[in-house]
């Protein structure tokens, strides 16, 4: 493993552990199948979210959450419609797509919760 995939790593339990202190509980991890990914499966009340955790060093390539574009998107969307459909005991829930970043600099950890990030859902 290389040390952007052990960064990507650290980010994602980072944020399950953020999750989880908020309430929600953690469903599934790195769920994959042809369509796409989606780093962290979590429910909070009757809402299943899907999110896509970005984590970086510094700002060279400006804000985590600005490395989820327009393709990104659609394959997270699309990974969360097969979800869905293979898990029909989630069909009465909400469904909504976050981001979360994270920025590991000067020895501190910056966390943002973007909810309903792609401002969509249902």
């Amino acid at each position: 493993m290389d040390e952007r995939e052990k960064l990507g790593k650290l980010g994602e339990k980072r944020a399950c552990l953020y999750l989880q202190r908020c309430g929600y509980r953690i469903v599934e991890r790195n769920f994959r199948c042809r369509s796409g990914e989606v780093d962290i499966i979590a429910i909070i009340e009757k809402t299943l979210c899907f999110i896509e955790v970005k984590t970086r060093r510094n700002f060279n390539y400006g804000l985590p959450s600005e490395a989820v574009n327009e393709r990104k998107r659609h394959r997270i969307r699309a990974a969360a419609s097969y979800y869905m459909l293979c898990h029909s005991e989630y069909h009465e829930y909400r469904e909504r797509l976050d981001v979360i970043e994270l920025l590991f600099m000067n020895q501190k950890v910056y966390l943002h919760h973007l909810e309903n990030a792609f401002g969509e859902g249902r």
